[in-house]
Parts: structure tokens; C-alpha cells; sequence
């Protein structure tokens, strides 16, 4: 029976990869499958899937930039988890997973990194006090990044940071960036707190420079788990 044997890879049963799962799809024409015990590929239809290459960075932890391929569905047709052959210009990279794709959805697919675009991190931090009484410490964040393209054609780089975040209501943060919060509430979901987004496009050979940071300002007789001072 073919529930007894293993599953190609990167192939996911339905239940598993959308949970409980109600979907129909018809088939252009009948097919003939052989009985011979073994998987078989058969074409059910054609789904016209968007695909952007994106490229995504956490220089804070990695100064490395990744390669993703931004897939989204807008038919109303499903796209359930398997195997995708990925290919550029013609010429095959490699087979990824691909998640569920539900009607309207997007998903990002990573392919690895991408050594030809380059990113560099710098961080300055000040420490100084303020107040009529210099009851206050501030601690000055300056955060540097630079992305270089070494591809021959434009690319848009995601550049993401992140900024503390307090409960302490007389602990202030104040940023001073141009980068912005995660666009919508599905997004915010998947990244930490306190995770800012820079999107930059960049030409082929093109360099970038980009500088944001924020002053934490914390009271006299209050200090940071850890220490005030960070990297």
C-alpha cells in the first residue's frame, strides 16, 4: 500500500504540513497509474505561483547575507507542501521544501548564502548621563551597515536589527533610524520583539550605507541584567 512506504523527499502528507486540509482539484484528464507498488508522478494541473528573489541579513548575529525566494499564490487553488526544483537562468540549484501555499498566501524560501552580495557591521556605544542632576545614564547606540552588490543585475536586500525593548515604564527608548517595524501582525509574529527592517535596492556593483541607532535612558539606581554596557 502506498502508506507503507517512506515518502519521496521533502514530499509531507497533508494532514501534517495544513493540518485539517478541505480541497479539491481537477484534473484535466483521466490518467492511467501503474499498480507496481512504487510512487508515481502525475500532472493534476498548472498553479501560477509569483516568485521574487529576495535577500535577507542579520548582521548582528551573521555578517552574511542569504538568498530566499519569496513565493505567493494568488489563484484560488491551494499549493500543498513538496519538493521544489529550483533553477536560475536555466541551470538547476537545488531541491527546497516547499511550505503550504493557501490561497492569497506568501511564504519565503531560503537558498542559501549568497556570497556576491557583501555585508559589513560596525556598533559605537557611548555612555553618558544627563538630567538636572545627572540623575539619568544614557547610553548611546550607533549601529553602521554596508551592503555591496558583486551580481550583474539589481537586488533588494532585507536588513534586519533589533532594539531593546522595556516593560519598565521609566526606562525610555529612543531610535534614530530609518528602518521600520515588520509590516504586518503575521510578520511580528515570526520575529522577535524589538526587530527593525531596513529594505534597500541595490544596482548591480552598487554600495550602501546605512546608520541608525537609539539612546536607552535609564534612572539612578536602575541597571541592565547583565551590566549597561553592550556590544
Amino acid at each position: 500500500k502506498p502508506t507503507a512506504l517512506p515518502l519521496p523527499g521533502h514530499a509531507v502528507r497533508p494532514r501534517e504540513s495544513a493540518g485539517s486540509f478541505d480541497h479539491r482539484y481537477d484534473a484535466a484528464a483521466p490518467a492511467d497509474i501503474p499498480s507496481d507498488g512504487t510512487w508515481h508522478t502525475v500532472t493534476v494541473g498548472e498553479i501560477a505561483v509569483g516568485l521574487r528573489t529576495e535577500y535577507v541579513c542579520v548582521p548582528a548575529v551573521e555578517q552574511t547575507v542569504y538568498a530566499t525566494l519569496v513565493l505567493s499564490n494568488a489563484t484560488d487553488q491551494a499549493l500543498l507542501a513538496g519538493p521544489v526544483e529550483v533553477s536560475v537562468d536555466g541551470e538547476y540549484q537545488l531541491t527546497a521544501a516547499l511550505p503550504t501555499l493557501a490561497p492569497g498566501g506568501a511564504r519565503r524560501l531560503g537558498l542559501g548564502p549568497a556570497e556576491a552580495v557583501a555585508v559589513t557591521r560596525r556598533t559605537h556605544l557611548t555612555e553618558s548621563t544627563a538630567g538636572l542632576r545627572n540623575n539619568v545614564t544614557v547610553l548611546d547606540h550607533r549601529v553602521h551597515v554596508e551592503l555591496a552588490n558583486r551580481l550583474p543585475a539589481a537586488v533588494r536586500v532585507e536588513v534586519r536589527e533589533r532594539v531593546p525593548v522595556t516593560s519598565e515604564t521609566d526606562v525610555r527608548i529612543e531610535e534614530r533610524a530609518g528602518w521600520t517595524e515588520p509590516e504586518d501582525t503575521a510578520d511580528r509574529e515570526r520575529h522577535a520583539a524589538g526587530t527593525r527592517i531596513w529594505r534597500v535596492d541595490l544596482p548591480p556593483g552598487g554600495t550602501v550605507a546605512l546608520d541608525g541607532g537609539y539612546e536607552i535612558r535609564i534612572p539612578a539606581g536602575k541597571a541592565l541584567t547583565g551590566g549597561n554596557r553592550r556590544s
